[in-house]
């Protein structure tokens, strides 16, 4: 092909090109128009009703085509609009039209009208007049054009399947998309319908929970006590860390001031008779490093209330509320450790986390190391008094019987009864704890093999355990307290006096002048592995009303003996009471007057 052929062709392939009716969006713009679209009006007269039977059946929308004097390519776009909207430039819903936005008809289903409809404020199952409209776009031309329309809602609004708290009340402000998420929980019926944080709130300020970090969303607040879609902002009524429950499908919304989230549980010293407070943190968090001495299972428990705790759903770290989980039906379990030592101990609440984790502390010095097991053990006082074989099993070495140990004296650990061979030093004190009170009391300090007094921090009588593995003195002691109650009533128990006894060397504990009710039970008791009552077995002297006597331990007696409660307490009036515990915790005798 010669150059004038080419010449010739490549004219006849432009003239083509520019000789098309409608031109592409790719020219520049010049002096040309863009008319408005005319709106084909839908049931002009009367509301459309939103079908929530069928909420996907669809409103369909028409119009008349926009005019381009220059026959650029014009796209649509339908619009729901506020009636006294004066632009389009935050629509209610904007849906682009049928066939690639070229068409002249669009859709838009009854379930989303009503949830856009609902986010305006539009009461449920009342009519709401706004306008429909449609905006025509050419280049960076647009025209529109509008109609009003009716539609009557749905007769319940939509409830979201995400919340966040914010406001001025709040850690995260008065700024909506810093608002705090709050973990979704499925109700009676399986609806996620109850929301849940726990964050700390400011007095005399406001908050309000939204759907969405922007719009658009649902707005909830509290009118006349009730939760509502676009509701009032809450004013907090005072400072303080809560858990914040909202129940969108009853419209109620709780606050539980936490003053204390605490561990209890067979981890912890006292175990499920000890609480070690977790402090909140803030964002959701309450943290701490805390002493695991065991693996078992725990509780998160709301200010020493036994009726507000936190559980877990079951082969998972993810938290339950106790009441709500009881209420809906839901499957719960304790929380598990299976850790031993010092770990910090985190509890999320914020967002979907809602979950709790243990992580070891690092420290630069390593524990000791595990020490080889000598073939005896014995426990020397310096007074004098006794001297104790330990027994042997393994590498492990047990106190016969509970001790009676004293601060006021020292003790060494040594492999001859006579003190003339290796010695063992323990890193600490026996019964050093932070929660002295507590009903079964533990600690586990290091030991390690060299000279030195082993100290007692405070006279009780303590079960040992030497583990040359670990290498741990492992130690252990039961706080007693008397549990005062008028038996046969639900309410009698809850309403129970819990009086604790002060313990008193050797294996003694002690009441004085306490004020106790004519006809009420009692028992000593350190919930729940020492129960003192009355044993019904052949042969014992228990005797449930006499002021003085025996008393059974109910975690010793054999299969098919009850231990029922002391009925001592004829009176109302001023008592001391002495009880006296055999070594092996089985048995105790006891003086009332």
């Amino acid at each position: 092909m010669n150059k004038n052929t080419l010449t010739v062709v490549l004219s006849f392939l432009l003239a083509l090109a520019f000789g098309c009716t409608t031109k592409s969006n790719m020219q520049p713009e010049g002096n040309w128009k863009l008319s408005a679209p005319k709106p084909i009006s839908i049931q002009e007269n009367e509301p459309i009703e939103l079908n929530e039977i069928f909420p996907s059946e669809t409103v369909d929308f028409e119009w008349e085509e926009a005019i381009n004097t220059a026959d650029y390519i014009i796209t649509y776009s339908v619009v729901l609009v506020m009636d006294t909207a004066s632009s389009y430039d935050n629509p209610l819903i904007e849906v682009t039209a049928n066939g690639n936005a070229k068409d002249v008809t669009a859709s838009i289903s009854h379930e989303d009208i009503d949830r856009v409809l609902a986010q305006a404020c539009f009461p449920a199952g009342e009519v709401a007049s706004i306008k429909w409209g449609v905006k025509a776009n050419s280049l960076s031309r647009i025209s529109y054009a509008s109609s009003p329309v009716q539609f009557k809602r749905f007769s319940v609004n939509p409830i979201p399947s995400q919340m966040y708290l914010y406001g001025t009340a709040t850690e995260a402000g008065d700024t909506m998309s810093e608002g705090i998420p709050m973990k979704a929980f499925r109700d009676i019926d399986g609806q996620m319908t109850f929301f849940e944080t726990i964050t700390s709130l400011t007095k005399d300020e406001t908050y309000a929970f939204v759907s969405a970090l922007e719009e658009p969303a649902f707005h909830y607040g509290v009118n006349d006590g009730t939760v509502t879609a676009c509701g009032n902002a809450i004013t907090a009524t005072e400072s303080g860390v809560f858990r914040v429950a909202l129940d969108l499908k009853n419209e109620v919304l709780s606050l539980e001031k936490i003053n204390h989230l605490g561990i209890v549980g067979t981890p912890i010293e006292g175990e499920w008779g000890g609480d070690v407070a977790l402090p909140y943190q803030g964002n959701g968090l309450f943290q701490d490093t805390v002493a695991l001495l065991k693996e078992g299972g725990f509780v998160l428990r709301i200010d020493g209330d036994w009726g507000r705790m936190y559980k877990q759903t079951p082969g998972t770290t993810n938290l339950l509320y106790e009441p709500y989980a009881d209420a809906v039906g839901l499957e719960k379990e304790d929380l598990q450790n299976t850790n031993v030592g010092d770990y910090i101990v985190s509890v999320d609440f914020l967002g979907n986390a809602y979950t709790y984790s243990v992580e070891e502390v690092e420290t630069d010095e390593a524990p000791p190391a595990p020490i080889e097991a000598p073939a005896t053990l014995f426990l020397i006082p310096s007074d004098g008094s006794e001297v104790i074989e330990l027994i042997k099993d393994g590498n492990i070495f047990t106190s016969p019987y509970y001790l009676a140990l004293q601060s006021g004296i020292t003790y060494t650990l040594n492999v001859m009864a006579d003190g003339t061979g290796t010695a063992y030093s323990v890193m600490g004190s026996i019964g050093e704890t932070e929660n002295p009170d507590g009903d079964n009391v533990k600690g586990a300090p290091y030991f390690k093999a060299e000279e030195g007094e082993i100290n007692v921090a405070r006279d009780q009588a303590y079960q040992l355990k030497i583990d040359f593995d670990a290498p741990k003195v492992e130690w252990q002691y039961y706080n007693i307290k008397l549990f005062h109650w008028l038996d046969g009533t639900g309410e009698g128990w809850d309403a129970r006096a819990e009086i604790p006894m002060t313990y008193e060397h050797p294996y003694t504990f002690k009441i004085t002048d306490q004020n106790l009710t004519g006809g009420h039970d009692s028992k000593f008791n350190s919930p729940w592995e020492v129960e003192f009552g009355v044993s019904d077995a052949s042969g014992s002297t228990d005797d449930a009303t006499a002021t003085s006597g025996t008393a059974t331990n109910k975690a010793f007696v054999e299969e098919g003996v009850n231990v029922s409660n002391f009925k001592f307490v004829t009176a109302d009036g001023t008592y001391s009471i002495e009880l006296q515990i055999s070594r092996d915790y089985k048995t105790a005798t006891y003086s009332f007057n």
